[in-house]
């Protein structure tokens, strides 16, 4: 009998997020029957919806992003994906982030489905928001508690794993952040163009990313959606030297990461997990061969230095920027050697084929063959 799988996400940004996308077609392709139930906050997308390999359930309830009020609406979230468990019966439910896995233990204890814990991103380090110390202290220990009682864990960085500290999850593998290969045509652009494409939050450098190009003369065009888009997004679309471009689907996403001469990836080291972030856009910019502007206090900086796929500056310093933007539109031929390396890196390293064969792998061992 094909087991069926559900996937549980509490966000469904351009419909469905590419990471999960991948999962759920690989899964498919490997002979599950495979869903996904998905949280539209915002009611842009239907209720029902078919993939290619797998259907989505979607829960339409309105709820803002990144905000505390979000919160008081996580009961209903929980209480809804449940009930589209129940309809389901899956075998294996596979939950991300913690926000999701609450009806995944629920479907256990009701009719033994196996859970599968996948953490995008830890939940505690995550939140933006200026929380005390001990309130992501009690996240951060709930959410170790909680991977525990997982049948899988999936990390995307098998080095994220120290957050468990000695009581490591049972099963834990890694499936990295990676684009499949794929041939997109790119267009032309009329001035040195920096690509944002990912959160609208200001813990992504957004505003000085703006004020560099403005003072370089280089175009910044900005991709997404997130909490600070009321923000935000009238601060770039006021100035002359950058675009909003709206919440892209993947595709489009690709297009521009593409077409662009540097893709920006800033993170403030000050929220814990963005010092662990291994992004879709470092690896989409490595595709393409394209360099990458990140900042000094996390992970990726030191990835980007280590085998020259691009600049390092300050994370809020816009001069800083500005000079790490002016040393790349200086130097084509630095740009072209940065994206060089960055393509061999990725056709080296960063392949989808190696993470598709390890999650059916896990998969397989999990079902018991």
């Amino acid at each position: 009998m094909t087991a069926t799988v559900a996937f549980l996400r509490s966000k469904s940004p351009a419909g469905v997020e590419p990471r999960l996308d991948k999962e759920a077609r690989t899964l498919a392709e490997a002979g599950y029957d495979v869903h996904a139930i998905l949280w539209d906050r915002a009611l842009e997308h239907p209720v029902e919806e078919t993939r290619t390999g797998y259907a989505i359930h979607r829960v339409r309830l309105r709820a803002p992003e990144g905000r505390p009020a979000l919160l008081v609406q996580m009961p209903r979230w929980w209480l809804r994906a449940w009930r589209k468990l129940q309809a389901l019966r899956p075998q294996v439910v596979h939950a991300i982030d913690l926000d999701s896995l609450l009806p995944a233990l629920m479907a256990r204890r009701a009719y033994g489905s196996l859970v599968v814990y996948d953490i995008f991103d830890f939940y505690g380090p995550m939140i933006a928001l200026n929380l005390p110390s001990r309130v992501r202290e009690v996240l951060a220990d709930l959410e170790r508690r909680a991977a525990r009682r997982a049948d899988l864990v999936v990390l995307p960085d098998l080095a994220r794993a120290a957050f468990f500290g000695d009581r490591k999850p049972a099963r834990v593998i890694e499936v990295m952040n990676v684009p499949e290969e794929r041939v997109v045509v790119s267009k032309p652009q009329k001035f040195f163009t920096v690509f944002y494409g990912g959160q609208i939050a200001r813990d992504r450098g957004i505003r000085e990313l703006v004020h560099a190009c403005e003072s370089v003369g280089a175009r910044l065009v900005v991709a997404g959606h997130g909490p600070d888009e009321t923000a935000l997004v009238p601060m770039v679309e006021s100035s002359p030297a950058a675009m909003f471009v709206g919440n892209l689907s993947y595709d489009e996403v690709l297009t521009w990461t593409a077409s662009c001469d540097v893709v920006a990836a800033l993170y403030d080291p000050a929220i814990p997990n963005n010092r662990l972030a291994s992004p879709n856009k470092l690896f989409e910019a490595m595709m393409f061969g394209k360099p990458v502007l990140t900042n000094e206090g996390i992970g990726l900086a030191e990835l980007v230095r280590k085998e020259g796929i691009g600049a390092v500056a300050r994370y809020g310093d816009a001069a800083s920027i500005q000079k790490a933007l002016e040393e790349l539109m200086l130097s084509p031929s630095r740009c072209s050697d940065m994206g060089t390396r960055g393509r061999a890196l990725y056709e080296a390293r960063y392949r989808w084929d190696a993470q598709r064969e390890r999650l059916v792998s896990a998969y397989r061992e999990l079902l018991g063959g």
